[in-house]
């Protein structure tokens, strides 16, 4: 009951930032400071209540171990988050996930950063990983999210030395932006789908100025920047509109036809 409960806050805490980020944004009023703020409370609900945990969920799903939560309720909830990514952008893996939400604090150490920005590169990778996952779950019972130590993380538990490989991850995170996000999470391969069309996004507005050298792209961890990209792998890091000279980019409709 406990742990149905905690599952309960977490989808109730994963909507109500959702919505406040994005609307902070769309006001204009988001910042750094409300950027950290996001990321520090979602670390911190995935390390009390495991939540909100929606690529495990996914994989409980496929697995048939979601007892916690009725299947058609979970499913629901999946489907709802794509949904809101359609309009909003991948506002959920930016700020409201605690997977990605470790990744985005770690990389904010002031070392030496190695940048993937071949947008290419990641997409393949994940169209690989999205099928297997499916498939060792659904067909071998094997959860892969359990056997590299995602819950063994955020429990702070080590059962195998497998346990190693997330911990692995997020400590290789603090120099390439967001490895298990771009290329390992099997939800976010779905969310970075539904981001290409979605209403609200990060573009470029009248004010741009079509500069030389972007600040824009220099800042930019996955090469998304350009207003030619169509903002797949875009967490709504913040980093572009605060380097902007002009206030030439902002979030909001997307006006490309």
């Amino acid at each position: 009951m406990v742990f149905k409960s905690a599952q309960i806050a977490g989808m109730v805490y994963a909507i109500l930032s959702l919505v406040i980020v994005t609307t902070l944004y769309r006001k204009k009023k988001f910042n750094r400071k409300t950027a950290y703020g996001f990321t520090v409370v979602s670390i911190i609900m995935g390390f009390l209540v495991f939540a909100p945990m929606l690529p495990w969920q996914m994989q409980s799903l496929l697995l048939g171990t979601s007892k916690q939560i009725p299947t058609p309720v979970a499913t629901l909830v999946l489907v709802i988050f794509v949904l809101l990514t359609f309009i909003f952008s991948r506002a959920f893996c930016g700020y409201t996930c605690p997977i990605g939400s470790v990744q985005e604090l770690l990389y904010h150490l002031p070392l030496k950063k190695f940048k993937i920005n071949n947008r290419i590169v990641p997409l393949v990778i994940r169209f690989i990983v999205l099928p297997t996952f499916i498939v060792v779950a659904a067909v071998y019972s094997i959860g892969i999210l359990k056997e590299i130590g995602l819950k063994d993380f955020f429990f702070l538990t080590i059962t195998a030395w497998t346990s190693l490989i997330f911990i692995a991850l997020v400590v290789i995170s603090a120099l390439v932006y967001r490895p298990f996000c771009r290329f390992g999470c099997p939800y976010g391969m779905l969310l970075s789908l539904a981001a290409i069309k979605s209403r609200f996004k990060i573009r470029q507005n009248e004010s741009c100025i079509d500069c030389k050298n972007p600040k824009c792209v220099s800042v930019c961890p996955t090469g998304e920047a350009l207003s030619t990209s169509n903002k797949m792998e875009c967490y709504l890091c913040y980093r572009c509109i605060e380097a902007c000279p002009t206030q030439g980019i902002e979030y909001g409709r997307d006006k490309k036809p």
